[in-house]
């Protein structure tokens, strides 16, 4: 998409929040009929349909200026040229390797935490681009929660928070009474996630095609599904706790098929639930048709709830917060929560082995990538998940 499409989409997107403006001031104060609640649906539809078209020129843009830049760091030195030499060694190493054979690729010692944005920065190694597209595809992860590699997958005990401690008033010289948080102790260990992608030998034998490029943009995502997944939902039995399931129940609640109202009002109750000092890094992590029913929330002035974000890679809010989608998100929970308080452990290495038996017959090479992970909520505080009770 060139500039003056995205202009062009961008100024069709403003006409149809106009409309929607003149038609939320029209009804102010009472309720729509059938056809102004249509029309409303149909210019938020048009909205959500802009607002994609936005981000997604504006993507394409920057993608455009990414490739120039590497193409400018590939003729130059630094950390460019450095991470291009790191890929091309991961590419000889995985076309090498022999029968029964493994590579262990390591993350790098440095930090991964943008301290501008609070985001997880991944380094550009082939273990750095697999954990990108990973994150990239785990809410948890993506969104702050805090990532801890190990050299094993020994088990580690964590002191988890599930209620705070209070100072009080003492008397002069009387003793001071011992006041520390609830604790219990949970560990994290290390569940195996693997996955086997398939190539023909005359692309691992052409050393013009990009192996590591495929194969991360190949095992990434499935790794990443997989993990995000149970990061967000998992039981905790043969596989890691989600938030979900370990964060506290919310008192807030509200019906199926409740009105406008009393669903927002809920959900503000939910905010409240939430101490203040988590509040400030919360985000609400919903499905996508819950996700659209948040759409069309109002304030007592008419206003909507929803803000819909135009800036490439920002997430929309609600009521002041950033809201996350998950397809893996139950329709009748809403989770809001401080994700930098879920620790997601990364144990060991990502191991990648080679194989030509099981595709002998077709000439393809098997790589089988393996990661093991776990995940756990350190503070019980920083979460709560709203559960919307069905009509009787």
């Amino acid at each position: 998409m060139d500039a003056k499409t995205l202009s062009a989409n961008f100024e069709a997107r403003e006409k149809a929040a106009t409309e929607l403006r003149a038609l939320t001031e029209e009804h102010a104060g009472k309720d729509m009929d059938a056809t102004a609640r249509e029309k409303e649906t149909q210019l938020l539809d048009a909205i959500a349909d802009y607002d994609g078209r936005v981000k997604r020129g504006v993507e394409a843009i920057k993608a455009s200026e990414s490739v120039s830049s590497l193409m400018a760091g590939l003729k130059g030195t630094g950390s460019k040229r450095e991470t291009q030499d790191k890929l091309a060694e991961a590419a000889t190493q995985l076309r090498s390797l022999g029968l029964y054979e493994a590579a262990t690729f390591a993350p790098e010692k440095r930090a991964v935490v943008d301290t501008n944005t609070g985001k997880n920065v991944i380094p550009r190694t082939l273990f750095g681009q697999l954990l990108a597209e990973a994150v990239e595809r785990s809410t948890v992860m993506r969104n702050g929660a805090a990532i801890l590699t190990t050299s094993g997958g020994e088990s580690i005990d964590f002191t988890v928070v599930t209620g705070r401690a209070s100072a009080g008033i003492v008397a002069e010289n009387a003793n001071i009474p011992e006041s520390t948080p609830n604790t219990v102790q949970r560990s994290v260990g290390a569940y195996k996630y693997a996955y086997a992608s398939v190539v023909s030998t005359e692309f691992v034998q052409d050393q013009a095609l990009d192996l590591v490029g495929f194969l991360v943009g190949d095992a990434g995502p499935a790794l990443g599904h997989g993990m995000g997944e149970h990061f967000l939902t998992g039981t905790g039995t043969g596989q890691p706790k989600g938030i979900v399931r370990a964060a506290p129940a919310a008192t807030a609640t509200y019906q199926v098929g409740a009105k406008d109202t009393t669903v927002s009002d809920a959900l503000i109750d939910l905010f409240y639930e939430l101490p203040s000092s988590y509040r400030g890094n919360a985000v609400f992590v919903v499905s996508d048709k819950t996700a659209a029913l948040m759409r069309k929330l109002k304030d007592a002035n008419g206003q909507y709830l929803w803000q819909s974000a135009l800036v490439a890679g920002a997430p929309d809010t609600f009521n002041g917060k950033n809201v996350a989608t998950d397809v893996a998100m139950p329709d009748d929970k809403v989770l809001f929560a401080d994700l930098s308080r879920y620790k997601v452990r990364l144990a060991g290495p990502l191991r990648v082995e080679r194989s030509v038996d099981a595709k002998f017959t077709t000439d393809q090479i098997v790589y089988r990538f393996i990661q093991r992970a776990d995940g756990l909520l350190v503070d019980e505080r920083s979460a709560k998940v709203l559960t919307v009770t069905p009509k009787p």
